[in-house]
């Protein structure tokens, strides 16, 4: 293969290139080991910052603002300056018709002038709200239905910015978490090519008697050497991917049990297969339907789909290499974390996918019927 254009490396990120263009692809990078620094480039580019998670608003809470905005201005356009009524009310405010500039000398004996100094006294009552013109005239002046309104557009604005936000950062997890299962994906290839074509197998007695072996086998064999490669962006909780002798030596039970539950990181991996009621682990040909490794299951959501990215789906490595984001818990019609007869064991034959969690054995006794 030529050396590749930026499209290619692209397509290589993203999981789009068909299982052929993928596996040239990688021979190129293999022997060209300064394309990755141009593949951690694009990776790199295509992370967002991270972002603060948010519920969002609830729904209809502009409705619910705009009305009380309505309500507050319907009630106070019933609301009207003070006037007096009589001339009694007038005359017990001489103290105040006195502070006004208008003098009793002016006031006639048939109460003309008493009239105008009511419409005087009237007119000097302070305002309840200051005028258009006033408002006009001091444009810093804010009233009440000014900020409830500006509120309402800030909520409204957050509601459409928040879940963008939200959707690009779980986008950019679940293309980490694809990034990972491609290395574990390559460290399989190279253990099926030095291995007779065949992948990890789980063994059937042991301390490693456990679908999550093929994280400490990988390790120890040199093909992968960062821990975190095990590890799904989508799940805080830090792993450490222990060596095949830690396991083997583990003493008591407990130990036991917290190697087996920890050691396949936060992938699953597949339980092979049944034939003639004889255990067979998987072996690689390339097939574009089976399964070999995803985000490991749950026994706390419907149908044991995966945790790792909010119960949404889940990233799938494939036998011939692609890593897709699979909704719900089937592909193609097939569970992936159970076999045709709805139980938790190996698959009922070599194309039946059954992905388990790390801790689960291959032995009849361990298998559990699909809640």
């Amino acid at each position: 293969m030529k050396h590749p254009s930026q499209e290619d490396l692209l397509g290589y990120v993203l999981g789009a290139l068909d299982a052929q263009e993928h596996r040239d692809l990688q021979q190129v990078i293999d022997q060209n080991p300064e394309l990755e620094e141009q593949l951690l480039q694009i990776k790199s580019s295509l992370m967002p910052l991270d972002a603060l998670e948010t519920a969002g608003p609830r729904t209809g809470l502009a409705r619910r603002t705009c009305e009380a905005v309505a309500s507050w201005q319907k009630q106070q356009d019933l609301v009207e300056p003070p006037q007096f009524t009589d001339l009694s009310a007038l005359a017990g405010s001489v103290e105040q018709i006195s502070t006004t500039g208008v003098q009793l000398d002016d006031v006639g004996p048939d109460g003309q002038e008493l009239e105008l100094t009511a419409q005087s006294v009237s007119n000097s009552q302070p305002k309840i709200r200051p005028a258009i013109s006033e408002r006009i005239f001091h444009p810093t002046t804010w009233s009440i239905p000014d900020v409830l309104v500006g509120m309402a557009a800030l909520l409204i604005c957050a509601g459409i910015l928040f879940p963008t936000i939200n959707y690009t950062r779980n986008a950019s997890r679940i293309y980490a978490c694809q990034d990972n299962l491609r290395k574990v994906g390559v460290a399989m290839m190279h253990y099926s090519s030095i291995n007779e074509g065949n992948f990890v197998p789980i063994p059937l007695t042991g301390n490693l008697a456990a679908s999550g072996c093929y994280a400490p086998v990988l390790k120890d064999a040199g093909l992968i050497e960062d821990d975190s490669v095990f590890s799904c962006a989508g799940v805080t909780k830090s792993i450490n991917i222990p060596s095949c002798d830690q396991v083997a030596a583990a003493k008591d039970e407990k130990e036991v049990d917290h190697y087996r539950r920890t050691m396949g990181g936060h992938f699953g991996y597949t339980m092979g297969y049944l034939e003639n009621d004889r255990y067979c682990s998987p072996r690689y040909k390339g097939r574009m339907n089976v399964v070999l490794l995803a985000d490991q299951p749950s026994s706390d959501l419907a149908g044991r789909r995966s945790a790792n990215h909010n119960g949404s789906g889940q990233n799938c490595l494939f036998e011939d290499g692609r890593v897709v984001f699979v909704k719900g818990h089937a592909y193609g019609g097939d569970a992936l974390f159970e076999n045709d007869y709805g139980i938790v064991a190996p698959g009922s034959h070599e194309r039946d996918n059954v992905i388990a969690p790390s801790h689960l054995s291959v032995q009849p006794s361990a298998w559990t019927v699909s809640k």
